[in-house]
């Protein structure tokens, strides 16, 4: 009898074992659905799901996805790119979708330049994630990954650094590139003994850019290029050929400065007229003493240097400086804009400025895509003057809205009593301190500021005062002189 009771319990003990074993391998087994989405509940596609170091599936577009599931592989950790990675348990094969939500990684910082002032503008990036510094200089970077974190603004010097993860503010000083560079006219390259002498002044100076003219005040184009409007007037000169020359200056270690005049087109003007200033006495381009202007309220106008402006970009240029972007100055009521009429122009300092700002920004959103520095000269009394000076250059807007200001303090410029001097050409590193130094107080942006200065009509020793002046100020500058005859004597010798 004892040995009956005992068969029957091993018996029972059998099949619960074998039930239980049917239970963990066949009905302890199935398929979990499970949607990811974010800490704002918005769906997150790509997230691979792991069981231990076994990829098994990624979510879809809407953040779906279906996974193997069982007793044996009940933990589950979810990664994606740019979140921090978060792993569950499922302890039991569930009827309805599980909702996992994981957390967006973000970096978060200043920058600062070395006089502790935060700088605006700057392109932060790290994994999937961007972001631009505001005016406080401060950035929230989303999508973040621990490692390089690259930091960025055109005409600033580029900066680096690793980031594990952790949270908390990072700050970052940066600081503006400095360029001492002279104008390279438009037809140097294609003279190879004005072109040595260029690269040879280079090589054994302080100069460490240089300024091309890509379009000249006379509306020409130099290097072959393609833009549509440039070819139907005629602009184009093709003497060399823009890559190539980049590419020289590029082997010499100078930073790449394109010039590209503006609304002041004699040639563009005559041969598309409807996208000129108009005279209304005339019925034709407007023009004063020579000058005729595109106008800076028409589409076609800005479009036609934007699209040159992207060209030489392209072409590895590294910064585009926009000469005359500005109105013509002392315009009669006769004329008329796009914008308006003469008499309504004339009147609204802000329609001038608003004109002018939005080509600026244009330019940047245009330009800084291909890493390219948006330039502009203006006039040198705009560092003093609390006006648009009758031609849209407002100092706090443009120091707003470009990388580069280049103001032409040319003590030629000047008129009597300038900063209290009866003869201000007789005193030009004292011009050009006045000029920058008012500047530079008004200056609260991050926009870097390098100043024309004058290389005719001067002694070497009076260009080198010039140079002293911006150089006291950490600046950079560049040589003035139409036809790139310039005071060597001035130049120091090379680092």
């Amino acid at each position: 009898m004892k040995r009956k009771q005992q068969l029957r319990l091993l018996l029972a003990l059998s099949v619960a074992w074998l039930i239980g074993t049917v239970w963990f391998f066949g009905a302890g087994s199935g398929a979990v659905a499970m949607n990811v989405v974010d800490e704002d509940g918005q769906p997150v596609a790509g997230a691979v799901i792991y069981n231990g170091d076994t990829e098994l599936a990624a979510t879809d577009a809407s953040g779906s996805v279906e996974v193997s599931w069982s007793r044996r592989t009940s933990e589950y950790t979810v990664e994606a790119p740019g979140y921090t990675g978060r792993t569950i348990e499922i302890v039991e094969l569930p009827e309805d979708t599980v909702t996992v939500r994981i957390e967006t990684r973000r970096l978060r910082g200043v920058v600062r330049d070395g006089d502790g002032r935060p700088v605006p503008g700057v392109y932060v990036s790290s994994g999937y994630g961007r972001a631009v510094t505001g005016l406080d200089g401060r950035f929230l970077v989303q999508l973040a990954e621990p490692g390089p974190v690259e930091v960025f603004r055109p005409a600033w010097e580029a900066a680096d650094y690793e980031w594990d993860g952790s949270p908390g503010e990072t700050t970052v000083v940066i600081e503006p590139r400095v360029v001492r560079a002279v104008h390279i006219a438009g037809d140097i390259p294609a003279d190879p003994q004005r072109w040595n002498y260029q690269m040879q002044l280079a090589g054994t100076t302080e100069l460490n850019g240089a300024m091309l003219d890509l379009k000249d005040e006379d509306g020409l184009i130099f290097y072959d290029s393609q833009v549509g409007i440039a070819r139907e007037a005629g602009s184009v000169l093709a003497d060399w050929d823009l890559a190539e020359v980049v590419g020289r200056l590029d082997e010499a270690g100078l930073y790449v400065i394109g010039r590209i005049v503006t609304f002041q087109d004699p040639r563009a003007a005559r041969a598309f007229p409807e996208i000129a200033v108009f005279d209304s006495t005339t019925g034709g381009p407007y023009q004063k003493a020579g000058q005729y202007f595109l106008d800076p309220s028409n589409s076609e106008a800005r479009a036609y240097a934007l699209e040159l402006a992207v060209e030489a970009c392209q072409a590895g240029v590294d910064e585009i400086q926009f000469d005359y972007i500005r109105f013509p100055d002392g315009f009669p009521d006769y004329v008329v804009f796009d914008a308006g009429t003469g008499v309504e122009m004339r009147a609204s300092q802000d329609a001038r400025v608003a004109t002018i700002e939005s080509f600026m920004l244009a330019a940047r959103e245009a330009l800084h895509p291909l890493g390219c520095a948006v330039a502009a000269d203006i006039f040198g009394f705009i560092t003093t003057a609390q006006d648009d000076g009758g031609i849209g250059q407002k100092w706090s807007v443009v120091t707003d809205a470009l990388d580069v200001v280049s103001p032409m303090v040319y003590p030629a410029l000047y008129g009597r009593d300038w900063y209290g001097y009866e003869r201000p050409f007789d005193n030009p590193g004292s011009i050009v301190d006045n000029a920058l130094a008012d500047g530079l107080e008004r200056l609260d942006s991050g926009a870097v500021i390098r100043p024309w200065l004058q290389d005719w009509a001067y002694t070497d020793e009076q260009v080198r005062a010039q140079i002293d002046s911006a150089e006291k100020y950490g600046l950079g500058w560049m040589l003035w002189n139409p036809f790139s005859n310039v005071s060597e004597g001035a130049l120091d010798p090379a680092p």
